[in-house]
């Protein structure tokens, strides 16, 4: 087909290029270095947040659940604190780590000039009556992302021109490499300092705001972009499309959006843990739970119908991909089907995810599920892990529903590739049976 061809000679090699730059590599790998974090911290905010009115709750389980949080919340919410609520500070190291090690230079030299960098840019320690020097943490938290990857890419940038100047302090031989690593970096450190401190200072008073604020605002067309039920489905829809010419499309896509869908997270969280209203939909676990179910595609139904194919070959990629597929991996049934380059299955394979997505922002705008605030494992069961990060038993509902309603659009298409089979089935039987038996030599 045409259309194949143009995905594969035109659109294939630019987003592959895309996917593969260094500097968006490191932003990737640097946000990815946080996943465990929020994880984490997520967990921290449902034990000290019990998902129960505390009006209503009267007794059993849950009062005492409600009781025990209520007392000692702010311990059950340290870590929280430690993680989730300074991700920023993680993901900058991770970007420097990422980038330094692409240019060949020194890891933890890239990763450590990062954090310094972002704190010079995001947490100027403060002088606090009665406490002392305080940093503060406003913007360590997801509205620091931006300011993390500037933070971490100038930094390395910095070190790696230095290292091609030779502007460095050359220790004598002899002198133990950890020592020589950490005065390798000090000129650097020296630079970026004269160089961040007082520029962001200087902004501060131009613009009235702090810095990791001035670039939240200069960003926050594009968070709103990304958060609205077109970039929902146009995210989903690019993922797909790559997928169809066989890139891993959600890697690819999930490069340029993960920093958008992690701020989203921690602005939810923060949200969440000042009782307040969530402000975004759109993100990491929204994608895992509520629009790849089954896996890229959401192909779980698919599944189903596969273990009851008349096909031999579709029978046998359902036996093998039902496992993996409850736990959101189907590499089974995108290459067993095969999905990629498949005229067949190209619609459903391609929409079924983007019309999913955009039935559950709809849902979620509208308060039939609650806003996600935590993150758990992309491998958790949709259902299991969408009542966990939203902390409420409908987001297992609409996961059922979704599958049902992806289901739906790739069940014509489905009978249809089944029937085709059959018949290449049916034909290689008859070749097989019309084929002469083999002699047998005396």
């Amino acid at each position: 087909m045409k259309f194949f061809d143009f995905l594969e000679n035109k659109l294939m090699p630019v987003f592959a290029k895309i996917a593969t730059q260094r500097h968006i590599s490191a932003i990737r790998d640097g946000v990815i270095v946080s996943i465990p974090f929020t994880v984490i911290g997520g967990f921290s905010l449902i034990i000290a947040n019990p998902p129960f009115d505390p009006n209503r709750t009267t007794g059993g389980f849950a009062r005492a659940w409600l009781d025990f949080a209520t007392t000692y919340k702010f311990n059950l919410s340290m870590p929280y604190y430690m993680t989730m609520a300074i991700m920023s500070l993680f993901i900058a190291m991770g970007i420097g780590y990422s980038l330094a090690r692409h240019y060949k230079l020194n890891q933890l030299n890239g990763a450590v000039l990062s954090a310094m960098t972002f704190l010079l840019m995001a947490a100027q320690a403060l002088n606090v009556d009665g406490v002392g020097r305080v940093l503060p943490a406003t913007y360590l938290d997801g509205t620091g992302i931006f300011t993390a990857i500037i933070a971490g890419i100038l930094s390395v940038e910095v070190l790696r021109l230095l290292k091609v100047r030779n502007w460095t302090i050359r220790m004598p031989d002899g002198v133990p490499p950890a020592i020589a690593n950490s005065f390798d970096s000090l000129v650097p450190a020296f630079v970026l300092v004269i160089l961040t401190f007082p520029i962001t200072l200087v902004l501060k008073s131009l613009t009235g705001v702090p810095f990791p604020q001035m670039i939240m605002n200069a960003f926050k067309p594009l968070v709103g972009a990304v958060d609205s039920p077109f970039g929902v489905f146009f995210s989903a829809l690019l993922a797909q499309l790559l997928w169809s010419v066989g890139i891993h499309g959600a890697s690819t896509v999930r490069a340029v959006i993960l920093p958008f869908k992690q701020a989203n997270l921690a602005a939810n969280a923060a949200a969440h843990m000042a009782g307040e209203a969530m402000p975004h939909i759109f993100t990491p676990m929204f994608w895992s739970a509520f629009m790849t179910i089954g896996g890229s595609g959401a192909t779980l139904a698919l599944v189903f119908f596969y273990l009851k194919s008349r096909s031999t070959q579709l029978r046998s990629t359902g036996k093998l991909a039902l496992l993996p597929a409850i736990f959101n991996i189907n590499e089974p049934i995108i290459f067993g089907t095969p999905m990629v380059f498949n005229p067949t299955m190209f619609i459903p394979f391609v929409l079924a995810q983007p019309i999913c997505g955009v039935i559950a922002y709809y849902a979620t705008k509208l308060g039939l599920v609650g806003r996600i605030f935590a993150d758990v494992p992309w491998t958790t069961p949709a259902p299991l892990g969408a009542m966990i990060a939203a902390a409420d038993w409908r987001a297992a509902v609409l996961v059922l529903f979704l599958a049902c309603v992806a289901g739906a659009i790739y069940y014509p298409f489905y009978k249809v590739y089944e029937r085709q089979l059959l018949r290449q089935e049916a034909q290689a039987g008859a070749a097989e049976a019309e084929r002469p038996a083999p002699s047998v030599a005396d």
